[in-house]
């Protein structure tokens, strides 16, 4: 604002400079016609008048014009025309250091990135400025509302209690619940999470409510989504995984600088009479000096916090440097399977390194299988399709990891061009035990066999286990029964 300011007032000074040549223009020409001057000079006299002064006008309307459009985008969401991040964090500053109760609410969309990935993020930026409006509309009276970015979204109210704190939360997931949103026929629903701060005395500055509105938001995700959750101080549970989660974020950017992550592989045997070879899983772990540790602990807030795409491009770029050196040693026919998340699947760059891995290298597509988890396949549904078309023209194969945990899985299977079928552990793990258990892996099996794609077992965790999914036919097995994760190297060695 003060640079508009100045701006205008640079401008004034001109047009006043202008007004003095003006009135000395006039004093001439009264001049020349007091004294019977060439009448002509008079008129080319007034003639500049005239131009300058347009000129000017010109100038200074178009000046402070562009001035107040670019103050405009400097306060404001382009997509939304709500206030941006900026705005909101200098008017929480604000908030902090004044007396009384006030209250942070942090909005997070859920599941959002399904409307980007079955609709287009056309569609994604139509449904949040549709969703703005609704926010709009309620609470542009009532205090600050802003997109923070994505779909994210705060909103700050001034002398709030406790209780009209919850009673705007209710309202608020009640009218995002009732929002329907078509595209190309297709009809959306969606929820939001809410995360509330109650400002007071004993919050100590904005960065420390914001990241507790945060923490609250993503109880209330952990909780089922389409909830709110008011922060209060003292650890539960929930905050002290995700404060844990945050503490990860430095360590795996440590890792990545100081290349602490090693590639461990485990092998799936192949039940088939003549086959005389394993395949491998290409896993992760963090050597930390101390250490080895497991995946579990460091993929989640990977995935959370969107390091979880670094990971993916160390692990192919790794593995493809590994096989270019070390394939020869392994029958031509063995396949190396490498996870893909779902950040990956949507992103250009990812596919470009394969793409160029597999151009500048000897490594055979055949050799390549790259498995999809599939929650991720259902929720990436156009994004993995698209990525697996592409790499099939280099040969590779596609897995489709945890089947069964998904609640549509038949649905997506058949439109979905995969070559492998991994059953979802849980099943596997009561298989003994559990007669409804053994008949819906047997399904699964079959289900595969017929779709055309060969059936994957894990958590074979003892002969028994073995036995049984020989015995229903399962073409390949996997865990610590045929063997547990080694480091890459160790299969040289073997």
């Amino acid at each position: 604002m003060q640079n508009l300011k100045a701006q205008v007032k640079t401008l004034q000074s001109s047009l006043e400079m202008q007004k003095k040549i003006t009135k000395a223009l006039l004093h001439r020409v009264k001049k020349n016609l007091k004294y019977h001057l060439n009448p002509h000079e008079t008129f080319e006299h007034n003639s500049i008048l005239l131009s300058q002064i347009k000129a000017t006008k010109k100038e200074l309307y178009n000046s402070i014009e562009a001035a107040q459009r670019n103050s405009y985008l400097a306060r404001h969401d382009t997509l939304t025309g709500l206030y941006n991040r900026d705005v909101f964090n200098k008017n929480l500053n604000s908030v902090v250091n004044k007396i009384g109760s006030h209250a942070l609410f942090f909005l997070d969309l859920d599941q959002f990135k399904i409307v980007n990935d079955t609709a287009g993020h056309l569609a994604g930026d139509e449904m949040i400025k549709q969703i703005a409006e609704v926010l709009l509309n309620t609470l542009e009276s009532q205090g600050i509302l802003a997109r923070l970015g994505g779909d994210e979204f705060g909103y700050i109210k001034e002398k709030c209690s406790k209780q009209e704190a919850i009673d705007l939360a209710k309202k608020l997931l009640s009218l995002i619940d009732q929002f329907h949103f078509t595209w190309d026929k297709k009809l959306f629903t969606v929820s939001v999470s809410i995360g509330i701060v109650l400002i007071d005395r004993k919050v100590a500055s904005a960065v420390e409510a914001f990241k507790n509105a945060d923490i609250a938001c993503y109880i209330a995700k952990n909780a089922g989504r389409n909830q709110y959750h008011i922060y209060e101080k003292g650890l539960s549970d929930n905050l002290s995984n995700h404060n844990k989660e945050l503490k990860w974020l430095p360590k795996i950017s440590k890792a990545l600088e100081l290349k602490q992550f090693e590639l461990f592989a485990q092998p799936i045997k192949c039940i088939n009479p003549t086959a005389d070879y394993c395949n491998y899983e290409i896993l992760i772990r963090l050597n930390d000096g101390k250490n080895i540790i497991n995946p579990e602990t460091f993929l989640p807030p990977a995935e959370r916090y969107n390091l979880i795409t670094k990971i993916d491009c160390w692990v192919i770029q790794n593995t493809f440097s590994w096989l270019a050196i070390n394939i020869k040693n392994f029958d031509h026919r063995t396949r190396f399977s490498i996870n893909i998340s779902g950040h990956s699947l949507g992103m250009k760059n990812i596919l470009d390194l394969i793409v160029r891995l597999f151009e500048e290298s000897d490594i055979k597509g055949k050799n390549i299988c790259f498995e999809v988890t599939e929650t991720t396949a259902i929720s990436n549904f156009i994004s993995a399709n698209k990525f697996i078309r592409k790499l099939k023209k280099y040969g590779c194969l596609f897995s489709l990891d945890d089947f069964g945990s998904g609640l549509s899985s038949l649905s997506y299977l058949k439109n979905m061009n995969f070559d492998i079928l991994k059953v979802d552990g849980s099943f596997i793990r009561d298989l003994l035990d559990d007669p409804l258990n053994e008949e819906m892996v047997k399904s699964i099996n079959n289900i595969g066999h017929i779709m055309g794609m060969q059936t994957i077992a894990e958590y074979v965790e003892n002969k028994e286990v073995y036995d049984k999914l020989v015995k229903l036919g399962f073409d390949g097995l996997q865990g610590f029964y045929i063997g547990k994760p080694v480091p890459i190297n160790d299969l040289i060695d073997r």
